[in-house]
C-alpha cells in the first residue's frame, strides 16, 4: 500500500506537524532512542508520519508504528517501555548481550571464537537460544497486522542480503517478525534469516538508517535522524577495545555518511523543475549522538536495567531539548548542518580533462585574451564542481 494512502487512527484536536523519524541501530544504545521517542510521543505538537530503522532502530520503529496504528501515542510509549524493560529483565547468559552490541562486535566475535575453541559455547545451541529470545521479545511487543493496516505510519526496515551484500528495504505490507529479526541479525551469533527465498543479515551494513525511501514517500518533509554512532571523536583511541569500538562506529555510520553526502551532492545539482527537487525540499534534523560521557560509562552489550534506564533518561532529555531549541523550526527550516557534520572540508583539486589551469601571472598573460577568457570559464566550472 502506498504510504500516501495511510492515515492515522489517532485524530488530535489540534493540527500536529508531520515528522519522519530515522532510527539508527546501536545495540543497547537503542534505549537512548527509546527515550527520544518517548519525548516526541509525549509532545502534542508532532505526528509521526513515517519511520525508518535498522537493527535496534528497526525494532523501536516497528513497536511505534504498530502501536500508533491502534490508538494514541500513549500506547506507543507504553509498548516501548515494556519492550526495553523486558530486555533488561531477561536472565539469559552473557551471549545474549551480543545481540545488542554492534559497537563492540569485533571484540565480541573474538571472545566468541575463543569460547567456541575451548568448547564452552556450542554454536548451534547458542544461536538457537539467542534467536528464540529475540524473536519472542519482538513478537510480544510488535503488532505486525497493525503495521500492515492503512492506519499505520509508513515503516521502512533495512536488511542486508548475504549473497549480494546489497541492502533491502522492507515496508509495511511485507513486514514480518522475520524481517525485524533479520535487521538485527549479527552474523557470527545468528544464523542468517530467510525471507522470500533469500538470506539476510543485520541491516547496519547497508543502511543505518536508510533515508531514501522516506524522501521518496514524501509523507513528511521534516526528517529527524536519531543518531547513536559518534561521527567524530576528539582523541585518538588507544588500546584494543578503544580501537575496535571506533572501527565499529565508523563501519556502522558509513552508510549514513554516504547517504548524507549523496543528498548534499544532489542538492547542488537539483533545480525545482526536476524530480530531484524532493531532495532539495526535505528538511533534515538530528537528535544525538548520546553525550560523550556515556561512552565511558557503558557499552552496547550492557543490558542491565540501570544502564538502559540511564540511556532512556538521557534520550528523553535530548528529545525535549531538541523540541525546545528547534520545535518551531519543524515545517519551516532545516536545523542539521549537513556539510559540517558529514562532509570533509579538504576537497581535492581536480583539473578538467584536457586543460591546464594557469599557475602564475606570466602564464596567465602568455596565452592572450582568448586564453584568459577560456581559463576563467574553466575555473568557474571547477569551482562549481568543488562547491
Amino acid at each position: 500500500m502506498d504510504s500516501t494512502t495511510r492515515r492515522s487512527r489517532f485524530q488530535p484536536g489540534a493540527i500536529r506537524k508531520p515528522i519522519g523519524l530515522a532510527l539508527q541501530g546501536g545495540g543497547s544504545w537503542g534505549a537512548f532512542t527509546w527515550g527520544v521517542l518517548d519525548a516526541f510521543l509525549a509532545n502534542g505538537s508532532f505526528a509521526v508520519a513515517q519511520l525508518s530503522g535498522t537493527s535496534a532502530g528497526a525494532i523501536n520503529a516497528a513497536i511505534v508504528a504498530g502501536a500508533l496504528a491502534k490508538g494514541a501515542p500513549a500506547r506507543a510509549r507504553q509498548a516501548l517501555r515494556s519492550f526495553w524493560l523486558s530486555i533488561a529483565d531477561q536472565a539469559g547468559p552473557g551471549i545474549i548481550g551480543g545481540l545488542w552490541g554492534p559497537l563492540e562486535r569485533q571484540w565480541w566475535n573474538s571472545l566468541n571464537e575463543w569460547m567456541l575453541a575451548c568448547g564452552m559455547l556450542p554454536p548451534s545451541h547458542a544461536s538457537a537460544f539467542a534467536v528464540e529470545l529475540l524473536r519472542s521479545a519482538i513478537a510480544k511487543h510488535v503488532d505486525v497486522e497493525a503495521i500492515r493496516s492503512r492506519f499505520a505510519p509508513a515503516l521502512f526496515v533495512t536488511v542486508t542480503n548475504v549473497k549480494t551484500g546489497l541492502p533491502r528495504v522492507i515496508s509495511n505490507d511485507a513486514m514480518s517478525i522475520d524481517a525485524l529479526l533479520a535487521s538485527a541479525c549479527i552474523p557470527d551469533l545468528f544464523p542468517a534469516v530467510e525471507i522470500d527465498g533469500e538470506w539476510y543479515w543485520d541491516g547496519g551494513y547497508g543502511g543505518n538508517p536508510t533515508l531514501w525511501p522516506m524522501i521518496r514517500a514524501g509523507a513528511s518533509r521534516d526528517l529527524i535522524i536519531v543518531q547513536l554512532m559518534r561521527d567524530r571523536i576528539e582523541e585518538l583511541p588507544t588500546g584494543t577495545l578503544g580501537v575496535r569500538r571506533r572501527v565499529g562506529e565508523i563501519v556502522f555510520n558509513s552508510s549514513l555518511v554516504a547517504e548524507m553526502q549523496a543528498i548534499s551532492a544532489m542538492r547542488g545539482l537539483a533545480e525545482p523543475r526536476h524530480a530531484a527537487a524532493s531532495v532539495a525540499n526535505v528538511r533534515l534534523h538530528r537528535v544525538g549522538p548520546p553525550p560523550v560521557a556515556l561512552f565511558d560509562q557503558g557499552s552496547g552489550i550492557d543490558r542491565t536495567r540501570p544502564w538502559l534506564q540511564l540511556l532512556h533518561d538521557e534520550g528523553f532529555a535530548a528529545g525535549k531539548q531538541f523540541m525546545a531549541d528547534h520545535g518551531a523550526d519543524i515545517g519551516m527550516r532545516e536545523t542539521l548542518d549537513v556539510a559540517r557534520a558529514f562532509l570533509d572540508t579538504n576537497k581535492p583539486r581536480i583539473p578538467l580533462p584536457g586543460t591546464t589551469l594557469p599557475r602564475t601571472r606570466a602564464d596567465f598573460d602568455r596565452g592572450g585574451r582568448s586564453h584568459r577568457a577560456r581559463s576563467r570559464r574553466q575555473a568557474r566550472r571547477l569551482a562549481t564542481l568543488l562547491r
